[in-house]
């Protein structure tokens, strides 16, 4: 009884383990394509659009003059003055 207890916890352990390292492969895959599409010309030269996008949608959801003050703050933090 207890050699088949040890038996189901070892594999329940592989099987883990299994599950990890494919875990671990999945990310790591994605982590590398989501750096490529992240290289190519397309999406670095669509990256002010996608910056003006996401402060228009801060812009509807609390205002532009709170809005316009944390993008204020972003380029102050990104120039090293804040």
């Amino acid at each position: 009884m207890e050699e088949t207890i040890r038996t189901a916890e070892d594999d329940l352990a592989e099987l883990r383990q299994a599950v990890l390292d494919d875990w671990i492969v999945v990310t790591t895959r994605t982590a590398q394509e989501l750096q490529d599409i992240q290289k190519t010309v397309s999406w670095r030269v669509t990256r002010p659009l996608r910056l003006v996008r996401r402060f228009q949608g801060t812009a509807r959801e609390i205002g532009y003059g709170a809005a316009l003050d944390l993008a204020a703050g972003a380029v102050a933090r990104r120039l090293g003055r804040g």
